[in-house]
């Protein structure tokens, strides 16, 4: 059984997916990767039983449910039925540069529970990213961190690396948000659960991917999530010791 498994949720990447994995197989050979498919209609799912076919270590979890949130929580826990004790989570479109990954598995190896692939702190490389997009992105960092009392930098980075062992301590179903606010709330509840978490500089290359009023809305959905923390006293605090 694998000791790390990299999950890819996917919903209408056919046109990435298979450079996407291939990235991923080659930067973490040894790990596991399933690609969790919300019934794309244009193709994504057929795409991924061709690549699992052509390799023992690439796995398919066809789901006629769709959601970010759902699709991660589902591979987490398909991970740790395998046994594994890390688990990788990444967007299927190539966004975040895969060799960066080893240097996060290192870090989770030597103890961290959370490594987050952080787009904004020093040492990070992004591109095409546009003004609108950088800001959005920071100011509602900031002012997540602020509001929820953390220190991390990039609180709705995708890629990110996760032990089981703190896994295993978190009510996953409790978390009812979606989307960056899902990533928020993750990183959140593995702070209050006592768990560590650390930032590495990452390669990231923005696609366009949907549409900017779904971004926006996202963004404001978001941004109301983590006021209604705030005003209701959500830190990002370790549980005070026994």
């Amino acid at each position: 059984m694998p000791d790390v498994m990299i999950v890819v949720p996917t919903y209408n990447e056919v046109e990435v997916l298979e450079r996407t994995v291939g990235r991923l197989r080659q930067s973490v050979p040894h790990a596991e990767l399933v690609i969790i498919d919300d019934g794309s209609p244009d193709g994504t799912g057929e795409l991924a039983d061709r690549l699992a076919k052509a390799d023992a270590g690439t796995l398919v979890i066809h789901r006629t449910a769709r959601g970010y949130r759902s699709a991660v929580i589902e591979g987490m826990r398909f991970a740790m039925s395998r046994g594994a004790t890390r688990v990788v989570v990444t967007d299927a479109d190539g966004s975040y540069d895969a060799d960066g990954l080893p240097e996060l598995l290192a870090l989770s190896q030597s103890g961290v529970d959370l490594v987050i692939g952080s787009r904004f702190v020093e040492g990070s490389d992004v591109r095409n990213m546009g003004i609108r997009r950088r800001w959005a992105a920071q100011i509602g960092n900031a002012y997540a961190r602020a509001m929820l009392s953390t220190g991390v930098k990039d609180l709705t980075s995708s890629l990110r690396v996760y032990r089981t062992r703190i896994l295993e301590q978190l009510d996953l179903d409790a978390i009812q948000v979606d989307a960056y606010a899902f990533q928020i709330a993750l990183a959140v509840r593995v702070a209050q659960a006592g768990g560590t978490i650390a930032e590495v500089p990452i390669g990231f290359i923005e696609r366009a991917v949907g549409s900017s009023k779904m971004r926006v809305l996202e963004e404001l959905g978001t941004l109301g999530a983590v006021t209604k923390w705030g005003l209701a006293g959500v830190r990002a605090l370790p549980k005070p010791p026994r």
